[in-house]
């Protein structure tokens, strides 16, 4: 097989945007962790950051009960990305997960599908505890109203967010996005107008971008097959790949400069 068809990542890599277990419209490709273990074993992707699919859109808190067995298969290599929604029951959970020291991330559920608006007045109490506690947010602008994400988020200007699912519809929003929002950060799934994130590296720096395949929803290997074709130096590349997800979640590890 010709070796651009048969790409494999042989840097330190971690998939900051996975997805895991079945939604009710949308069986999962991978029955159980060793089965996504594999999948990013051909890849060459050595770690994961994954969130239930059950709660995107159904029950934040089911899914994040669910998560918890493919934690525990994950062999070490499987961070969990807690799913939170607009009712208080939600933030419960999450805070006692956070008592447990379980908490590295959250992630916002899609407030679009199930219009509610992505507001002060109604996600303000979850913002302001994760700020408070230095937490960071996963929020897919894909499922999010772009206009409610900047102006709402802008009001916690010291929380920590990771921004996922650009599209090329995103395109134009993008960098004043991330000049409006300081303390954002952006995954790369689907940024793939030519040019894109090499113009982000010069604009905003490699720092504030990180590798995600926003898996199973679109696959795992084509955004990190390109990202090795970016005219962008090695040091920022691995910053891309596995450095800002790292200082991000805390993990410990060397993270390139």
């Amino acid at each position: 097989m010709p070796p651009e068809l048969s790409f494999r990542c042989e840097r330190p890599v971690i998939d900051a945007n996975v997805g895991v277990g079945h939604r009710h419209d949308r069986p999962s490709p991978f029955a159980d962790a060793p089965t996504l273990l594999s999948q990013m074993d051909r890849h060459g992707v050595g770690e994961a950051l994954v969130y239930h699919v059950q709660g995107e859109q159904v029950s934040a808190l089911d899914g994040n009960d669910a998560l918890h067995e493919w934690i525990a298969a994950g062999q070490g290599r499987l961070h969990a990305a807690w799913m939170a929604s607009m009712g208080p029951e939600s933030l419960q959970q999450l805070q006692q997960l956070h008592a447990d020291r379980q908490v590295r991330a959250v992630r916002l559920h899609d407030t679009m599908s199930l219009s509610t608006p992505l507001t002060s007045w109604i996600y303000g109490d979850l913002l302001e505890w994760l700020q408070q506690e230095g937490l960071p947010l996963w929020i897919s602008l894909a499922d999010n109203d772009p206009v409610e994400l900047a102006d709402t988020l802008a009001d916690f200007r010291e929380l920590r967010t990771v921004i996922v699912g650009a599209h090329y519809v995103h395109a134009q929003l993008v960098a004043p996005l991330l000049k409006h929002l300081p303390r954002s950060c952006l995954e790369l799934s689907r940024l793939e107008t030519p040019g894109a994130i090499e113009d982000l590296v010069t604009q905003i720096g490699a720092r504030r971008l990180l590798y995600g395949s926003f898996c199973p929803r679109y696959a795992m290997g084509p955004i990190l097959w390109a990202l090795h074709r970016q005219q962008i130096e090695a040091a920022q590349l691995q910053r891309i790949l596995d450095g800002t997800t790292r200082e991000l979640l805390g993990l410990d590890a060397e993270v390139a400069s």
